[in-house]
This record gives C-alpha cells, sequence and structure tokens, in this order.
C-alpha cells in the first residue's frame, strides 16, 4: 500500500527546503520510545529516553501506535514554509487551547478517532503539554548533535537550490528515502493508510531531517504547500541489524574506511595512513579512491610523496558519530 503524490509539472512548482527541528524530535521521540526503531543511532536514542525520564504514556501511544500514519497538523505548529527554531514551536504547543485538539483529531478521522487517540480525547490540554514537553525535552538532549550536523543541512540547502536550478528534482525526489520512489510524474511511498494526492499548483517544501534511515513524515493536504520530512542525506546509518557498537561512523562507511577517516586528523602520506590503518598500501589506495570519489578525502602529490587530507564534509561526519557514542 503506497500513498501518492501528483505533481504534473515538477519545473513549474516553487520548492524550498527549511530547517526545522523540531519534526526531527518528533521523529526521534516515537522512534527511542515506541516498540519499534526507525533506524536512528542507538545513542541518540538512548539520548532521548533518558532526557524524556518519565514521559507521559498517553502522549507516546498516541503518537507511536504501530499501523497508524495520520497524526494532528499541530504536531508541527507554525508556518512550516519558513525555519522553525524549536523554542517558538514548544511555546506555540503550550498556548494552543484544548480544542485545537480536538477539531483536528475530528477532522482527520472523519469524526472516527482510532482508539490510541481516545485518552487525548477526554484531557487534549494534558496532551498538548506532555508533548511541548517531549520535543523540549528531546531538543535539550539533541541540540549538540544537530549543531554538528548544521554543514550537512546547510549542503543539502545547496543540493536541492542547484537540482531546481538545473530542472533535475526528479532526482532529488527519487532519491529522499530508501522507500520513495519518483515516476511518470508521481512521488510514491509505504503507508498504512494509503491516499493519492495532486499538488496542482502548490509549493513543495522539503525538510531534511537529523533521524534514521526509515524515518518519513509528510503533509500532503495543505491548502498552499505540501512538505515532506525526509532523513538528511550523509546521515544514512543502514539497519543496525542487532550490532550494538560504538563506532557508529564503522556502519556507514565500513571499517577500513572509517580508521582512513579517523586517522585523518591531520594530512598523512599515504605510506604513513597505511601504517596507521595497519592495512596493506594497495587495500588503502583502493579504499582512498572511493572515499575521494564520495568527496571525503583530498590528494595531493608533493614530491615523491601523496598526501591525503580529509575534507570538511569528511570532518562533519566524524565529528557527528563521534557525538553520537
Amino acid at each position: 500500500m503506497r500513498t501518492s503524490l501528483v505533481i504534473e509539472r515538477l519545473d513549474r512548482i516553487p520548492v524550498s527546503v527549511t530547517l526545522t527541528p523540531g519534526l526531527s524530535m518528533l521523529a526521534l521521540i516515537t522512534d527511542a520510545l515506541s516498540g519499534r526503531t526507525r533506524g536512528a543511532p542507538e545513542p541518540w536514542r538512548r539520548l532521548v529516553r533518558s532526557a524524556a525520564e518519565i514521559p507521559d504514556q498517553m502522549v507516546v501511544r498516541s503518537l507511536a501506535t504501530p499501523g497508524f500514519s495520520v497524526l494532528p497538523d499541530l504536531v508541527l505548529p507554525g508556518e512550516f514554509t519558513r525555519d522553525l527554531d524549536v523554542p517558538t514551536q514548544v511555546e506555540m504547543l503550550r498556548d494552543l487551547p484544548p480544542d485545537a485538539l480536538l477539531e483536528e483529531l475530528d477532522t482527520i478521522t472523519d469524526g472516527r478517532p482510532p482508539e490510541h487517540w481516545h485518552p487525548a480525547l477526554k484531557d487534549p490540554n494534558r496532551w498538548l503539554h506532555g508533548y511541548a514537553d517531549l520535543v523540549e525535552a528531546a531538543w535539550a538532549a539533541m541540540r549538540p548533535i544537530w549543531a554538528k550536523a548544521r554543514p550537512l543541512f546547510e549542503r543539502e540547502v545547496e543540493r536541492v537550490a542547484v537540482a531546481a536550478a538545473r530542472r533535475s528534482l526528479d532526482v532529488v525526489l527519487n532519491d529522499l528515502h530508501a522507500n520513495c520512489s519518483f515516476s511518470d510524474d508521481t512521488l510514491s511511498f509505504p503507508d498504512f493508510e494509503p491516499e493519492r494526492f495532486s499538488i496542482g499548483s502548490r509549493g513543495l517544501v522539503l525538510m531534511p531531517m537529523l533521524a534514521g534511515p526509515n524515518a518519513l513524515i509528510a503533509r500532503l493536504d495543505g491548502p498552499d504547500a505540501v512538505w515532506i520530512g525526509y532523513p538528511l542525506p550523509g546521515t544514512e546509518m543502514g539497519e543496525p541489524g542487532g550490532k550494538d557498537r560504538d563506532d557508529r561512523l564503522e556502519i556507514l562507511v565500513g571499517d577500513v574506511r572509517s580508521a582512513i577517516l579517523t586517522s585523518l586528523e591531520r594530512p598523512l602520506t599515504m605510506g604513513a595512513l597505511a601504517r596507521r590503518v595497519k592495512h596493506a598500501p594497495n587495500v588503502v589506495t583502493y579504499h582512498c579512491n572511493w572515499l575521494e570519489q564520495a568527496g571525503l578525502i583530498t590528494r595531493r602529490r608533493d614530491g615523491r610523496e601523496i598526501h591525503v587530507f580529509r575534507t570538511p564534509r569528511a570532518s562533519v561526519l566524524v565529528d557527528l558519530y563521534a557525538a553520537a557514542g
């Protein structure tokens, strides 16, 4: 079962990228506090669980019950066509009247809210404040990691802008998420409650998230624009597959390449690098070729020696996963 968004003239609609950490916190909250993971690094999940202390289970159940995908729009308050900060969104949540939640739930469920939302209907004020508390706690824990990932977010903004200028946004949309596809003017992804939408003349807002590779959150029925939250490229971890390892970077790029990147705190010659990572020079050359093609290292010849440099992008990744560990 897949939800579809028809985009007939991708080159004509306005497309933008906004940085909204509150959406990442929603994804991480449901990942860390529910029984199903979307692949976020376990250290991030532990941070969120620790910060949440004793979360309101009424709120957790409403957000993370398996088999349901519809959430009220007010989980992301504010104007989503521009960057939104967490403190502002938390304040907005606490200022919302309880009836706002009741009205939204009635609208999105056609007056038949599922059972896991019934407790919230009885005490909507408690739900709003409990959810605000969870978002605030998650942000307090994850803010340093978000800051380390900021260059990757800025790079994503630039990537989408370049794709729009070159009329290649179809490539971006086809690669938003492992389970997304864009073909025949239609973006589709798996959904427990599939629907079909047409974007018409509305805008498209992309929201990269600091979350697991299986996280995807979207609102496709907005009156003026639709938004899609997707994993920030460059932080894909893949399914851990039960491995509980401290070197999250190793899961991303492999053990040899991880060792190469972490060894390059300062430039090294190819010979020195091979000795540092304890692999044969031809093995190191092979992996350096891959890392250079990925934009994670550069190599410069100085006489008979070749020096290897870690790029700024690679330094961001190393710092990011050091923080996650």
